[in-house]
């Protein structure tokens, strides 16, 4: 069942165009990823979601219901911004319980729900100065969720927390989807964030949506050059009817291949990320496990890869 509906939605800035007759539908009970690079317009569609945003073209629905013209306050949406936006004199059970108490309600049993699904248990009585970013973050989100929307909406959630905080605080942030059952849509740039978080991503370019699936058939079949380019910094190479996308992890070294040499090494852990050049000039990623013995810049090297791990792209 569809929750949100975007129909030939544009939105311009001067004489740049931020969304192009997008279309996009978001289904209800789903973590959906809006993936794109800077001024791919990723952003700009959320706020046209939340009303924040005037669309110059096109509808926007709600379960059905067209809330292209309602003011922010009319929609049953929450955001949660990137720099969190908590008020700074609130408590954290101040913060949450803001939105209920301008309607009128007793958030005192919402706020107990949200800091024991949220594990905010001992901080109530905390300001925002006073938390780390993961407990700010949490609390945010609690914020978002207090009046039971339907759609949340995250500007690049995760964005403001280190390395080690993120991959845990982005899987805590999709049980809590899943506990609430509400639809979320997440604008991000970090291409690992999404495909590991979402059930599927939008990619966006130039306004529109490149590709819209599942993590795993977006990253495996990428519909264009784009997508392929963006999503995995996918090889590129020239073919009939348009070329190929071939996935630095596909290559690996062999006595029998094609020779190229090493021009760059960089060992990353896990596994080494070479960049070789063929004879004929082409450059390849080539993501190796760092187990092993790697070779060296300059080293002359064999590259094989199946016919099956070439991925057709249009031209």
């Amino acid at each position: 069942m569809s929750l949100l509906r975007l129909e030939g939605v544009s939105k311009r800035f001067g004489a740049a165009t931020a969304l192009d007759a997008l279309d996009l539908e978001v289904r209800e009970g789903e973590f959906l990823a809006l993936l794109g690079g800077s001024g791919s317009g990723k952003s700009t569609l959320l706020r046209v979601v939340a009303g924040f945003e005037r669309a110059e073209a096109g509808r926007v629905l709600l379960r059905g219901q067209d809330i292209t013209r309602a003011p922010p306050q009319a929609r049953d949406v929450a955001m949660m911004f990137q720099s969190y936006a908590l008020f700074p004199h609130l408590s954290v059970f101040e913060n949450i319980a803001y939105g209920l108490r301008r309607r009128g309600e007793d958030p005192r049993p919402r706020v107990a729900e949200l800091v024991a699904l949220l594990g905010l248990d001992g901080l109530e009585r905390r300001r925002p100065h006073q938390l780390s970013g993961g407990q700010a973050q949490r609390v945010a989100l609690a914020r978002a969720l207090a009046r039971r929307p339907a759609l949340v909406l995250l500007d690049e959630p995760l964005a403001a927390l280190d390395a080690n905080l993120r991959e845990r605080t982005g899987f805590e942030l999709r049980r809590i989807q899943r506990a609430t059952g509400a639809g979320f849509v997440m604008v991000t740039h970090d291409q690992a964030e999404a495909l590991a978080l979402a059930d599927r991503v939008a990619v966006l370019d130039a306004g529109r949506i490149a590709q819209l699936a599942p993590p795993r058939e977006l990253y495996e079949r990428p519909a264009t050059r784009a997508v392929a380019r963006f999503l995995g910094s996918a090889n590129l190479l020239d073919g009939p009817g348009g070329g190929f996308a071939l996935r630095p992890e596909r290559i690996r070294l062999a006595a029998q291949g094609r020779p190229a040499t090493v021009e760059e090494v960089a060992f990353r852990g896990a596994d080494a990320l070479l960049v070789a050049r063929l004879a004929d000039g082409t450059a390849l990623r080539v993501l190796l496990p760092a187990a092993g013995a790697l070779p060296a810049p300059g080293a002359a090297i064999s590259l094989a890869w199946e016919a099956a791990d070439l991925v057709p792209l249009p031209a």
